[in-house]
């Protein structure tokens, strides 16, 4: 190697980088002395140190000054991290210590450190040459360095030819660089302050996990919340106000060397690390490695295990209504209703994605954003986290589609009226404090099919302002021991994270009667229930039940349900004026109908007679015809067979049902039983 083939790097611009370039220049200098004017490596070397500039002592205020400090570090552990690192400042450094490398890596070895410990070139080594470098072996196998995972001796050859490796971003924190290890992705740091945090300072569990963050404990604070990511922006809020500045991290997967990298960047940046972490893979432990503190926002329902370090659980409530609407005037200050718009259960972060998107594309299409546009977009952001088996719908219908007696009525406007109220009877007037699940809203629709079990469900979303998150109970059950249940806690976290009306149709195939225990799978049956019972007790949301079947229903059930609804088939009455609603004023129908006649005649339910107006109208149709009494007894001729009961008979009058259309299933070769 010639010496002219080695460039000097030019001068950084960061103070930060500045000082950590300044400091390997003139550990390179060290390295090229101990060489010797014999190697071909010393004048490069020399000329690099000959360009270091003398640099103030640290005050704290440098990445390398904080992670000195923060892991109490010797100077010659410092000069043990710039040695690690020597080979990322430039491809001449990094070329030279290939030469020096046992298998021509480009890193510095273990051996080179106890030249340079030999040499008296680190500071405090032994002046005996064996006790420095059974000094220094303590330093790189149980050094502060080494415990908190920031350098490792890597390579499966002899101790003294392996590679110093420094842990993943480190480098480039030291350099002041913004990056984060492990993937993790900072959330924007303006959302910090956006919504009142809902937690206050003097509270002991909070006061606690303050204390322990401005004091540097190397401790974990444990965040419980049905939002992480809204919890852990809410206590970086209060962090602020201890002059200990927060990172609030996004964290895909978090283990214990994601754990420590995250932790000594952190350290380097000067900032605590507050990681919601979407999958937790070594439990709480996987920060026992961190030599500072943290703040650990886990997935819902994650079990936080046991950890090495102090554990400060802190339960987060959620956001205020007041909170809410302070941050949604905040980010859409135009829409003055956003608040009770979006899921109450919508975090900051979420919210200002959410935001930005449909503000964006209202100013594309050009037109003002409404809270239609708002709605929409909340509907997008939650579908791609619906579990299979579960239908999500936009309800559009209202009271005046429901034909129910008038009691039937109140008792879904007083469920309307519940939601609604939640804010004063509960947070104002201060009604369950405490209580999981005092704002689930759960009723019972039973009664027959077609009755309008359904269409109930719809109206009462439509009028709370909610989608409905229709459960398809064939796909929940599975005769695989724990699935149901998952399949099910998957199905209410969604309603709850989307804000949505929960709806069970046919539900005593869930929530049906516990039974005598007669076989392994009776008994894991009834715990099935009793998992969906304490599931359906702290559900924080709507929930529609409906069954066939009123006697199926577990009375365990019926206790935890603030209504229960009959549905009957309608009488006479309602039977017309469904007949009525379900054939639209625009249809051309013959004079000769009789809709009063019809509903005394034919004892249908109302989807039975929505079938047959339907079906009349395409009969009519295909004849290039009026809606005649004829289309309509051949319609309900149909839904008599296909629902296997007797048919009453054709309506009085001169009138022949239609031949072409008889009924396939009266036919003698029918195929069907």
């Amino acid at each position: 190697m010639s010496d002219t083939t080695l460039v000097a790097p030019a001068e950084p611009r960061t103070a930060a980088s500045s000082r950590l370039h300044h400091g390997v220049l003139e550990l390179a200098g060290r390295i090229g002395e101990v060489l010797g004017t014999g190697h071909e490596a010393h004048g490069f070397l020399t000329a690099l140190a000959a360009r270091a500039v003398p640099d103030a002592p640290g005050a704290g205020g440098h990445p390398v000054d904080r992670i000195a400090e923060g892991l109490r570090l010797t100077a010659a552990e410092v000069d043990l991290l710039l040695l690690a690192g020597l080979a990322e400042e430039h491809e001449g450094l990094s070329s030279v210590l290939r030469d020096l490398h046992p298998v021509r890596a480009p890193a510095a070895t273990t051996g080179l450190a106890a030249v340079l410990c030999e040499a008296g070139a680190l500071p405090g080594a032994p002046d005996d040459p064996v006790q420095g470098r059974l000094w220094l072996r303590g330093l790189l196998l149980n050094g502060p360095l080494v415990m908190s995972g920031a350098l490792r001796a890597q390579g499966a050859g002899p101790f003294w030819e392996r590679s110093l490796c420094l842990i993943e971003g480190l480098w480039d924190a030291l350099h002041g660089a913004p990056g984060w290890p492990a993937d993790a992705r900072r959330t924007d740091p303006a959302l910090i302050g956006v919504a009142p945090p809902g937690l206050r300072a003097e509270e002991p569990a909070v006061a606690a996990v303050l204390r322990a963050v401005s004091r540097g404990v190397p401790a974990t604070a444990v965040l419980r919340s049905g939002d992480p990511g809204d919890a852990a922006l809410r206590l970086a809020t209060l962090l602020t106000a201890t002059g200990r500045e927060p990172a609030v991290l996004d964290v895909p997967v978090l283990d214990g060397p994601a754990a420590r990298a995250i932790g000594l960047v952190a350290m380097a940046h000067g900032v605590t690390p507050v990681l919601v972490v979407r999958e937790l893979a070594d439990g709480v432990g996987a920060l026992d490695g961190v030599p500072a503190p943290a703040v650990l926002a886990p997935p819902r329902g994650a079990a936080v295990g046991s950890s090495d370090r102090p554990l400060l659980i802190l339960d987060v409530p959620r956001s205020s209504r007041d909170s809410r609407r302070t941050l949604w005037d905040r980010l859409l200050p135009g829409l003055p209703d956003a608040a009770e718009t979006v899921p109450s259960t919508l975090g900051a972060a979420s919210a200002q994605e959410l935001a930005r998107n449909v503000s964006a594309a209202a100013l594309i299409r050009g037109t003002p954003l409404s809270s239609a546009d708002l709605r929409s977009a909340v509907a997008d952001h939650e579908d791609d986290r619906i579990p299979p088996g579960v239908v999500r719908l936009r309800p559009g219908a209202g009271w005046d589609e429901l034909v129910l007696p008038s009691d039937r009525t109140e008792q879904l406007r007083a469920a309307v009226a519940q939601v609604r109220a939640q804010h004063v009877v509960l947070d104002r007037w201060g009604f369950l404090p405490g209580r999981p699940g005092r704002r689930g809203v759960r009723l019972l629709f039973c009664g027959p099919p077609g009755t309008g079990k359904t269409l109930a469900a719809e109206v009462l979303a439509n009028e709370v302002g909610r989608d409905l998150l229709v459960v398809d109970v064939s796909r929940m059950v599975s005769k695989w021991i724990g699935e149901t249940e998952k399949n099910l806690s998957e199905a209410f976290d969604a309603a709850e994270r989307g804000d949505a009306v929960l709806f069970f149709d046919e539900a005593d195939a869930l929530f049906g009667r516990r039974t005598e225990v007669g076989d392994a799978r009776d008994r894991y049956a009834n715990l099935e229930t009793a998992y969906l019972l304490s599931r359906l007790s702290w559900f924080d949301g709507l929930a529609v039940l409906a069954t066939n079947l009123r006697q199926n229903i577990d009375q365990a059930f019926a206790r935890r349900l603030e209504f229960i609804v009959s549905f009957d088939l309608p009488d006479a009455v309602e039977r017309q004026e469904l007949w009525r609603r379900h054939l639209p004023s625009g249809a051309p129908l013959d004079p000769g109908v009789d809709l009063e006649q019809l509903a005394a005649l034919y004892p249908l339910s109302g989807a039975l007679i929505r079938n047959a107006a339907v079906a009349a109208a395409y009969l009519a149709a295909d004849a290039d015809a009026v809606i005649g009494p004829e289309h309509l007894a051949v319609a309900v001729r149909r839904e008599y067979a296909k629902s296997g009961q007797a048919y009453p008979g054709d309506p009085p009058g001169d009138h022949e049902p239609q031949p072409a259309w008889t009924d396939v299933s009266t036919a003698k070769e029918s195929p069907c039983p």
